[in-house]
């Protein structure tokens, strides 16, 4: 049974997600500790899965509770539930939290956070999956610039200054901010050359998962084409994803998704060549996806690595799970949600540059989805592409 732990320093609140989730006690063991100390203590006993923890408490608050959770317990799913929602308390705890939800909060919302996380948590857990991926050798942990990025973000008061110092510090990120702010992505009217004004106009998420790309290239590319194609796609999925999201605060984890969500064939490709082209062929001579000739091939698919290695990499789960199963089917509750989004981007983004049939382009364009007219979608889809 899983164990998930409530933090909070109000008594009340605790005893009203007690009896919230009471329907829930015969798949999880909960339990319930009031403030940040009290939660380590119960943790010293005995480690959880899932932690869900209030911002603001006295003592300990919960950006300091769930930081030593990522020291001490990495493999404990982190989920802020809090009652404040400025954008510096977000962006703060979205450097130690995979999942960020505000108060007041129902019982099916939170119970579904869980759950996600709990898959998440398992998927990047999987002994199967952990195997096939040590066989591929050593993967890269995130840049020094990305680490120096999440840690300032983590400050309420950093200024755009010190975020361009240390933007300007990586050449190949000063060059994708610039190259992207000057894109038809931001439609600007004029040119613009300096960091400062690039990092103001994209945002600060932008920023970070800009830069979490960008390592993830130079991690595992080469000078060759089909890298340089790659990262094309990934670029206009991303765009695509972020014009499918539901709303502006989807827009942004979209974005990321669509620009992380083929990570799995970088590493493949760099880690595993020969493995990964035989599954190519496979696909190609038997006329199966190519997930399923990935997984006979390989033992698991392009997918499940790139989300492993964002797991890793300790990213929330609001972009792993896009990541997971972008090849999933859309016809989910007709939802738009983050992961549709992803999946239905991918496949724009495949028709309008003739990608692969082995990516199930057409089954999915064609499932009925919550995103309405497709063939407007494809015409927009190879607007965006010619602009790559």
């Amino acid at each position: 049974m899983n164990e998930i732990l409530f933090v909070d320093d109000e008594p009340d609140i605790l005893g009203g997600l007690r009896n919230a989730l009471r329907r829930q006690r015969s798949r999880w063991n909960m339990r319930f500790a009031v403030g940040g100390e009290a939660a380590l203590r119960d943790l010293e006993a005995r480690p959880c899965d899932v932690i869900v923890s209030d911002m603001r408490m006295p003592g300990m608050d919960g950006l300091t509770l769930l930081g030593l959770m990522r020291e001490r317990h990495p493999q404990t799913a982190r989920i802020v539930l809090s009652g404040h929602a400025e954008l510096d308390t977000v962006v703060r705890a979205s450097s130690v939290a995979h999942q960020y939800l505000m108060k007041p909060c129902d019982a099916d919302t939170l119970c579904g956070a869980v759950d996600r996380a709990l898959g998440i948590q398992a998927l990047v857990t999987n002994p199967e999956l952990r195997r096939v991926i040590g066989g591929l050798g050593t993967l890269p942990s995130p840049s020094a610039t990305y680490a120096a990025l999440t840690g300032a973000l983590a400050d309420p008061n950093v200024s755009i200054g010190r975020l361009a110092e240390i933007v300007r510090q990586d050449i190949g990120l000063t060059a994708r901010a610039l190259q992207l702010v000057n894109s038809a992505y931001c439609g600007l009217a004029q040119r613009v050359t300096k960091v400062e004004t690039a990092i103001a106009t994209l945002g600060l998420n932008m920023l970070r998962h800009l830069a979490l790309t960008v390592e993830v290239f130079r991690g595992f590319a080469d000078e060759g084409s089909t890298f340089d194609t790659l990262e094309r796609h990934a670029f206009l999925t991303a765009r695509l994803a972020r014009r499918l999201a539901a709303n502006q605060r989807e827009a942004d984890v979209a974005f990321a998704a669509g620009l992380l969500h083929d990570a799995g064939k970088l590493v493949l490709m760099s880690r595993a060549p020969d493995a990964y082209q035989a599954a190519a062929e496979l696909s190609f001579r038997s006329g199966i996806s190519l997930l399923d000739a990935e997984k006979d091939s390989l033992g698991a698919t392009h997918a499940e690595v790139g989300a492993f290695l964002l797991g890793l990499w300790d990213l929330p789960h609001a972009i792993i799970e896009p990541v997971a199963y972008h090849h999933a089917s859309l016809d989910r509750d007709g939802r738009r949600d983050t992961r549709s989004a992803v999946t239905f981007a991918d496949a724009l983004a495949h028709d309008a540059t003739g990608g692969s049939t082995a990516e199930g382009i057409d089954q999915v364009l064609a499932e009925p989805s919550a995103f309405g007219d497709v063939a407007r979608w494809r015409e927009l889809a190879r607007a965006e592409a010619r602009t790559t």
